[in-house]
């Protein structure tokens, strides 16, 4: 059976690089090592190691939390369709209509999950990506956590009205509605979660980003 032989950390490069039988095997993020229980003497195989590394987050939040992904995106299209009896709004994220694992990524992180539009019209409204967790564990005064890949494909795709909406369950029902100001560049914040590092950019309901769901509605309504 194959082994880890050497594993050494490469702070410039924010990488670990795992060798394995004596061979250079790859490199994992350095945010991420520690999370995924990798030491020397192990044994496993470079191949295992890319797939931990390659699909990481999906490993680590399972198919309990894409059932809670499903539950989120099934609320926030039924409220955007009671804004208005002419929206209409389509499923359309990467695995957004499955709970299986998928072993890909999507073509371009980041990618919203609904398409709203006008029920028997070819036409786009806007796009919305949904977020958020089954519990509200933002603090007091609360705020919300967006990685910064949903915020870059806003950024990255002017053409299109970009939205995110955080919905959380628990202890109360919470929906939050941020467009993003793709002219300002968004400091980014880490947290350990699960042992790993995760990017963030942090929202308060005192930033101009967080927008009211009347307001949402109401901007919606006025695009038909």
């Amino acid at each position: 059976m194959s082994k880890i032989t050497k594993i050494e950390h490469k702070a410039d490069r924010d990488r670990v690089w795992i060798y394995v039988d004596g061979q250079y095997c790859c490199s994992v993020r350095a945010r991420t090592f520690p999370a995924m229980r990798l030491q020397v003497g192990q044994e496993i195989t470079c191949a295992e190691i890319e797939e931990r590394e390659k699909f990481h987050w999906k490993n680590t939040y399972g198919p309990d939390a894409w059932n809670k992904e499903k539950v989120r995106l099934d609320r926030v299209k039924t409220t955007i369709e009671a804004f208005d009896s002419r929206l209409s709004v389509r499923v359309t994220g990467f695995g957004a209509d499955t709970n299986e694992f998928i072993p890909l990524h999507p073509e371009e992180a980041g990618k919203p999950d609904l398409e709203v539009g006008v029920k028997g019209e070819n036409r786009l409204l806007a796009l919305v990506e949904v977020t958020g967790t089954e519990h509200f564990r933002g603090g007091h005064p609360p705020t919300y956590w967006v990685r910064p890949d949903k915020l870059a494909y806003a950024k990255n795709h002017p053409e299109h009205d970009v939205w995110i909406v955080l919905h959380y369950a628990e202890p109360k029902e919470i929906i939050v509605v941020i467009k993003p100001n793709n002219q300002f560049e968004y400091p980014v914040q880490k947290f350990k979660i699960r042992d790993a590092i995760e990017n963030y950019i942090v929202f308060s309901d005192d930033d101009p980003e967080c927008i009211g769901l009347e307001t949402f509605a109401r901007h919606l309504i006025d695009k038909i």
